[in-house]
């Protein structure tokens, strides 16, 4: 049985090699949650949207519902309606742009937002492992 580690790899490989269009469905959802993760956890909200990884944050949401993560959905969708109704730009240049307006009008925007993140108010790696049919563990 592949790990939870293993698909996540082999997605953002994928990814690398053939870009997003390739991706499968279960491929697409797992980049978008990994990425909002790892950047969400190494640097924030801030981080997240700064990086690549803020290229499929319109996506994180749904992902999120999709395995069940409704509370982390929802944390997602506060941060993402600081960039407006439309969310933010799929475009690295422009919501780098749109975040740093974002960072001089509000420059606690994401403080708490974060904080919420962070106490994983839904276990992702096992409503991913549950979702997918995968080993959470190794």
């Amino acid at each position: 049985m592949i790990t939870l580690d293993a698909a996540f790899d082999s997605a953002l490989a994928r990814l690398e090699a053939d870009g997003y269009a390739s991706l499968s469905a279960i491929e697409r959802l797992l980049v978008a949650i990994w990425w909002l993760e790892a950047d969400v956890n190494n640097g924030g909200f801030e981080q997240y949207y700064f990086n690549s990884g803020g290229d499929f944050a319109t996506m994180a949401p749904s992902a999120l519902r999709e395995i069940g993560a409704h509370e982390m959905a929802r944390i997602v969708d506060e941060a993402n309606a600081h960039f407006g109704p439309v969310g933010p730009s799929t475009s690295g240049v422009d919501r780098q742009v749109a975040l740093e307006r974002i960072r001089d009008a509000h420059p606690d925007a994401f403080e708490l937002l974060n904080a919420r993140f962070w106490t994983y108010p839904d276990d992702l790696a096992a409503l991913l492992a549950t979702s997918l049919g995968i080993n959470a563990n190794a």
